[in-house]
């Protein structure tokens, strides 16, 4: 009789939770190196498989099942808002994330997922508002985690520069960043929650500042974002120049504007477009030299 799936994780020292565990840490990695479709793919499969061993799990090992699904779910969201730009794909996905955060009794993920829901909805509405606050309470639920601070204060902060409130939104901005550094050394920190970075939010706080009319300040701060990225960032980075050509626009530098783009471009080709930059540099396409690198990137788009 031939050995089972069973009998060979078993003689290999692991179980079905545990590769669950072990996929879904790799294909949070492939986030940023990844086609956003052919990660999608992936995903959905991954989180089909993981609901399966979770209807036959109990215990501690339920738990744990449950907290690797609702990161597999909150992965597929981002994926799915960021990078394809399906909003009510993102929306469900990130619903599953709570519910299976819920499930496996981590405040941190449900708050994460509350997050992610409040980034979905209108910036003046109440709906995302008290989403928010919700999030912030679960969180305060859990032990204390720099790192999930951060991300709702950035969450907040996009919020308020999309409702126009860029004062309150630039103090947002300024409380993340003192918390994630604060988080920086901590090992109990989120280790999931990495797409809130100071580089992220550097973006951000850019894009407020250059919303403010503080130009100067703006570029001064994408410049300082660029020199944390390691070469081979090439997401963050096209997020990073695609900032500094629209500072450059603002201030009529048509021609520093389009270097940057090109720029922007570059990267994206390097990264296939996992942050679903390339639909922002429409705007560029009317310089000759961003419409040419865009047709050569990309001749089908």
């Amino acid at each position: 009789m031939s050995p089972t799936a069973d009998d060979a994780r078993r003689e290999a020292g692991t179980t079905p939770a545990a590769d669950f565990e072990t996929d879904t840490r790799s294909l949070r990695a492939q986030y940023w190196t990844t086609e956003p479709a052919e990660l999608l793919g992936a995903v959905t499969e991954h989180a089909a498989e993981g609901g399966g061993l979770l209807a036959k799990a109990e215990g501690g090992p339920r738990r744990a099942l449950a907290a690797a699904l609702a990161e597999t779910r909150l992965l597929a969201g981002r994926v799915q808002h960021h990078g394809l730009k399906d909003r009510e794909g993102a929306e469900r996905s990130f619903r599953q994330a709570r519910e299976a955060a819920d499930e496996a009794g981590d405040p941190r993920l449900g708050a994460a997922a509350l997050g992610q829901l409040a980034l979905l909805a209108d910036p003046s509405g109440e709906a995302g508002a008290g989403m928010l606050a919700e999030a912030r309470a679960l969180a305060d639920r859990g032990a204390p985690d720099g790192r999930v601070t951060a991300w709702l204060a950035a969450v907040d902060a996009e919020r308020a520069a999309g409702a126009g409130e860029n004062e309150r939104a630039l103090r947002l901005v300024a409380d993340a960043e003192t918390a994630l550094t604060g988080a920086a050394d901590d090992e109990a920190a989120a280790g999931w929650l990495d797409w809130c970075t100071p580089t992220g939010l550097g973006v951000l706080k850019g894009r407020v500042q250059l919303q403010a009319g503080l130009t100067g300040q703006a570029r001064r701060t994408l410049l300082y974002s660029m020199t944390t990225l390691a070469p081979d960032e090439h997401a963050q980075r096209s997020l990073v120049y695609l900032g500094l050509a629209a500072i450059e626009a603002a201030e009529g530098e048509e021609y520093e504007a389009c270097g940057y783009a090109c720029r922007s471009l570059e990267h994206i080709e390097a990264c296939g477009d996992v942050l679903g930059v390339r639909a922002a540099l429409h705007a560029y396409l009317h310089e000759s030299c961003v419409a040419d690198l865009y047709e050569n990137l990309f001749p089908s788009a």
